[in-house]
């Protein structure tokens, strides 16, 4: 094999690794075909065919037959706005995936790149080298046929088919916006409108035109920032801090395999200093409380290097304690001493309630700054360090969490648990509850055991402690993770808690079981409902 050889089977194998990819490269020939003014795909698990209604190729020319057989002899241009492709592979990505014939007029080429089919018309092909064959009919435009080579596409019951389905509408979603061809995959125009419709729905939401690009900016970072180079999907930036999608207008220079961006890429450039201005407009429309973790960490690194920004959003809460409690560039670097430590840990929860600074060193915004401000030429200063464990020392903060027997408790202790563990059971809370010791009102490991602790009950009045401990499994039941080493009361908490607190199911099952002893005595209750200490 020579050289030539190994590049143009790379290209060919690797670097179009996927069956829609073939059926873009087919696709975008099609939309360049002069005269083009709609595309129909059809795929399914055995055969894809692509027609376009555009001008053609004579494939009695050789020049039309070199042009789809020879890689990298295609004549479209890579600064050529008005077609799609740019490199002359494309036919090389399709004949990868099966046996091809390509139809033009009164001829069609025929490719059977792993030598599989044995009968006409690809007795005669094999790898590369195409064979041209006089059809019946004549076709208008160009029809492209792919019988799918088995070890190329998935099985026929695969789930992963109504996955390729998804995938062609979204590579090809912006396609109709940009050039005007109408797309129809299986029957079903494809085609997303105008990118700024994609945020009509959104609660916030930032849209930018130039003579680069569309760009519709949401706040789902999770779901990252589309990307279509002239309406054709590239990729999806899932390190953007924005969600949404970018339109190119006019084709981004690309890799290969279509997949990325390459650096260098003039336009890209430029599309990018109009995102980040977008990004920032996007970010003073948001609330603190609705900022995501992505989108702090990104507002971190842009407080770190940018000192415009840095005092635009010196008040706004991008950081965490380590009781998950945003907090702000501010009010720490008003505070006389902060602690910066990786989660919770003993004595730090009771700490913050004190009113103390301790960082969160494991939320990577509040990571971000902390390694800023330790740089040699930091911009950012913060106030000296304290250690944790000392300070709680000193302050005569114990530290330490006991879980006790059942026959270890007082008889009050003892009520009260059995009262915590019937109302648990009524709530429908399956976890182990239990009586303990420590500076909490109570921990849990998350999935199996709640501990209670003295400090939960507030009055030894029947209708208040009745109701501390309804508030407190409730609270710790909202928690999905331990809170003995880190107490998580950050928004997610929050919200499963007072969803928990406000569910009339909930509240009717305290209300019955008050109710029932207050007619029928504890012993009764407790008796009825199967609880017992240990």
């Amino acid at each position: 094999m020579t050289t030539t050889d190994q590049v143009a089977q790379y290209l060919i194998e690797d670097q179009m690794a996927d069956l829609t990819d073939a059926i873009r490269e087919a696709v975008q020939n099609g939309v360049d075909s002069p005269g083009s003014e709609r595309v129909l795909v059809s795929v399914t698990p055995d055969r894809t065919v692509v027609c376009d209604d555009g001008a053609g190729v004579d494939l009695a020319e050789k020049a039309g037959r070199r042009d789809l057989s020879v890689l990298g002899a295609g004549t479209k241009a890579r600064d050529d706005d008005a077609t799609l492709g740019e490199w002359g592979i494309g036919t090389g990505a399709i004949i990868a995936k099966g046996a091809v014939r390509i139809w033009s007029g009164h001829q069609a080429l025929c490719f059977d790149y792993q030598d599989a089919r044995d009968t006409a018309p690809f007795a005669q092909a094999a790898g590369r080298n195409g064979v041209v064959v006089d059809t019946e009919h004549a076709f208008d435009g160009v029809c492209v046929t792919i019988d799918h080579y088995a070890n190329e596409v998935p099985a026929p019951d695969s789930y992963r088919w109504p996955r390729i389905y998804d995938r062609l509408c979204e590579r090809f979603g912006y396609l109709t916006f940009r050039t005007g061809v109408e797309i129809v995959v299986n029957g079903t125009p494809v085609d997303r409108g105008h990118p700024f419709d994609t945020v009509d729905d959104a609660r916030v939401a930032v849209t930018r035109e130039t003579t680069d690009a569309y760009l519709a900016l949401t706040h789902t970072p999770d779901q990252g920032l589309a990307i279509y180079s002239n309406g054709l999907y590239v990729t999806t930036d899932h390190d953007a801090g924005v969600g949404g999608v970018v339109v190119s207008n006019g084709n981004l220079t690309l890799n290969f395999g279509r997949t990325d961006i390459q650096s260098g890429c003039d336009r890209w450039g430029r599309i990018q200093e109009t995102l980040e201005d977008a990004r920032i407009a996007l970010y003073d429309q948001l609330s603190d409380n609705a900022l995501a973790a992505q989108t702090r960490s990104m507002m971190a690194e842009l407080i770190a290097t940018d000192e415009g920004l840095r005092e635009r959003w010196r008040g706004r809460q991008v950081f965490q304690l380590v009781t998950e409690t945003p907090v702000s560039l501010a009010q720490i670097q008003a505070a006389p001493q902060i602690a910066l430590q990786e989660g919770v840990g003993h004595g730090a929860d009771a700490l913050v309630e004190r009113g103390s600074i301790i960082l969160d060193t494991t939320d990577q915004a509040t990571d971000q700054l902390a390694r800023a401000a330790r740089d040699d030429d930091a911009a950012i200063t913060l106030p000296d360090t304290f250690v944790v464990h000392e300070r709680a020392e000193a302050l005569g903060i114990w530290e330490g969490y006991t879980r006790l027997a059942d026959i270890e408790l007082t008889t009050r202790q003892g009520r009260y648990l059995l009262f915590a563990r019937a109302l648990a059971d009524a709530m429908g809370i399956d976890r182990t509850i239990s009586w303990g010791e420590a500076t909490a009102d109570a921990w849990t490991d998350g999935y199996t055991r709640i501990v209670i602790t003295d400090s939960a009950v507030t009055s030894p009045k029947r209708a208040v402690w009745t109701h501390d401990l309804f508030l407190v499994l409730c609270h710790e039941a909202a928690h999905d993770r331990s809170d003995k080493r880190r107490t998580a009361h950050g928004r997610r908490f929050e919200s499963r808690f007072r969803e928990l607190l406000e569910d009339p199911s909930a509240r009717q099952a305290y209300t019955d079981l008050v109710g029932a002893i207050q007619e029928q005595g504890f012993k009764r209750v407790f008796r009825d409902r199967g609880v017992t200490l240990g």
